[in-house]
């Protein structure tokens, strides 16, 4: 109110100066403002405190968040400054500062505002849609209706779009494609015609019930409702086309595996979780020796459920298996599976020597497997290698000692053990089920050795090929792959070198798909300590390494001859270096 009265005191004396005082406060025609004391300049600094006064009330009630209430303060506040900086040169600069400030903080207010009046309203419409339509289709409500409501979300989405500012745009616009491609896969379901879905909503119900069953344990029913389920997909496959007709043929091949795990993985499956409950609970009251033999039980049940489990279900029963062994710290016995295995084998049949081509197969009585783990490594850009399952320690490679093969090996046969056919020049012991000789052994999964086994044990020369096409061809020590050999990646890359456990550690040569190569030392699959990487493009670095990045003295080259020489950190150039120029001939 103090600064009221002080602005109209000083019009009125403005106004009292007289026609020719009044006339020279007013601009020239040239549109300049005569810097003279007193009359509207003294009124200046009044206008700016004004001007501040409305600004920081403006942005008070911005910070707690009140838009509507700040945004015609700090509007006044803009145009109050701009009056300023035009009428006072003395405090122009000043003004002119705080006015942008002023307009900046507008623009937030008036984006909040729009968010809160266009944008939130539109989100929160479209996502409730959404989850209508997503309700109304798990429920397998009436195509139509989901059609409705996905158009009328699609329409919303775009609005959205028009209306929001960033971050809530991108959202919108990534919902807007999800929309539209839900809808896209419903306009088939509505052209697929009665039959189709039909087809579908029957398969869908049976999977339902197949589901519950399993939750239930009921194996027998989970089976039976799976192999039906199987055969409506294959009825939706035939009456449906387009997209649903790959959908169904998916999930025929899918149903198919969850029916077979139903008949014969399920069951085995809970006797084996059963047998490592047993492990976790076993007290003080179980000596060290019956804890081991139920870890031993429990190994076995879960190796038998990775013999019959397909899919992702094998996997893990590998997995269980594993850690029992390695918390157990020892090996299973080669008549473990004889003991605890839920197959029993046939009765022994001894080896019958073939005079033709023709091996003779023979069932022997022990199912003697030499298991092997696979884990992923990382060896630059190879992404996936093997690493068979044994000890950390490093031994050296040693060939099979002749005098641990029998001299007296039988001509080729043929000898199958539970999951596990051996080919080749074996001999089995018939008290222990201990196999030893030289040929290739393969197991169910389609995994398979090629070289020599020394009482069950891979020994000297061998080759072991995974389902996935990986492959490894080297030494063995003590069924460990130990010493030097080739790793064929999946993926087209190819080492050559010094491998521990099946993984690059020593020296070696690593030949990506790409063209480029690694030659130098490794530990644990990455490069690590001094080495060459060669780009196909003719780029070239030699230096030292850090797990798997450039790291200490190095010299990168590129194709054109130029250089780079000096202390690289973490795969980065330090300003510890100087770059070498090509020689101009």
């Amino acid at each position: 109110m103090k600064t009221m009265h002080r602005r109209g005191l000083a019009v009125c004396l403005l106004l009292l100066a007289g026609g020719a005082g009044a006339q020279q406060a007013m601009p020239e025609a040239s549109g300049g403002m005569p810097e003279a004391p007193g009359g509207a300049m003294a009124d200046c600094p009044v206008l700016l405190q004004e001007a501040e006064a409305h600004f920081e009330q403006g942005h008070q009630a911005a910070s707690a968040k009140r838009w509507k209430e700040a945004e015609p303060l700090l509007r006044s506040a803009s145009g109050e400054f701009l009056k300023v900086a035009a009428a006072c040169p003395t405090v122009a600069a000043q003004a002119n500062r705080q006015g942008d400030r002023a307009a900046t903080e507008l623009k937030l207010v008036e984006a909040a505002i729009s968010h809160q009046s266009e944008c939130l309203p539109r989100f929160d419409k479209a996502l409730d849609l959404d989850l209508r339509a997503a309700a109304a289709k798990s429920d397998k409500g009436d195509p139509a209706e989901v059609e409705r409501l996905l158009a009328e979300g699609e329409a919303t989405w775009r609005e959205a779009v028009a209306v929001c500012q960033s971050p809530h745009r991108e959202k919108a616009e990534k919902s807007l494609a999800a929309t539209v491609k839900v809808r896209t896969a419903n306009a088939e379901l509505l052209s697929a015609g009665p039959a189709c879905d039909a087809a579908w909503k029957n398969a869908t119900a049976l999977i339902d019930y197949a589901k519950g069953a399993w939750r239930d344990k009921r194996w027998d029913d989970a089976a039976m409702l799976y192999g039906k389920a199987v055969m409506a997909w294959e009825g939706a496959a035939d009456k449906c086309s387009g997209t649903r007709q790959q959908q169904a043929q998916r999930k025929v091949e899918q149903t198919q595996i969850d029916a077979h795990n139903a008949e014969f993985c399920g069951p085995l499956w809970d006797s084996a979780t059963d047998l490592s409950q047993r492990v976790k609970s076993a007290g003080n009251g179980v000596s060290a020796n019956e804890k081991d033999q139920l870890s031993m039980k429990a190994e076995v049940a879960w190796r038998d459920a990775a013999g019959q489990c397909h899919g992702s279900p094998q996997n893990l029963a590998r997995s269980n298996a594993d850690a029992l062994a390695r918390e157990r710290g020892t090996p299973l016995p080669a008549n473990a599976q004889a003991l605890y295995g839920t197959r029993r084998p046939a009765p022994v049949v001894e080896p019958v020597p073939v005079k033709t081509s023709v091996a003779t197969a023979v069932t022997a009585t022990v199912a003697a497997t030499v298991p092997v783990a696979k884990d992923a490594i990382k060896a630059g850009a190879a992404t996936t290698a093997l690493v068979p399952a044994s000890p950390a320690s490093v031994a050296k490679v040693a060939e099979a000692p002749a005098a641990a093969v029998r001299k007296d090996a039988p001509t080729e046969t043929t000898l199958v053990a539970g999951d596990t056919t051996y080919k080749g020049h074996f001999t089995m012991d018939p008290k222990s089920g201990v196999v030893s000789g030289t040929g290739t052994v393969e197991w169910a999964n389609g995994e398979r050795f090629s070289g020599t086994l020394v009482e069950g044990r891979r020994q000297g020369k061998g080759r072991f090929n995974w389902v996935g096409g990986q492959w490894y061809d080297g030494d063995w020590a003590d069924d460990r792959a130990v010493g030097y050999g080739i790793i064929q990646f999946p993926g087209g890359n190819r080492y050559e070198g010094a491998v521990v456990d099946g993984e690059p550690v020593g020296r070696g040569t690593l030949v990506f798909a790409s063209g480029d190569r690694y030659t130098g030392d490794f530990v644990r699959g990455l490069f690590h300590g001094q080495g060459s990487y060669a780009w196909k493009n003719g780029n070239r670095y030699d230096g030292a390494w850090n797990l798997g990045k450039k790291h200490g003295r190095g010299r990168l080259t590129w194709a054109s001859g130029d250089a780079w020489e000096g202390e690289f950190r973490d795969d980065l150039k330090t300003e510890s270096g100087q770059s070498i120029a090509v020689a101009a001939h």
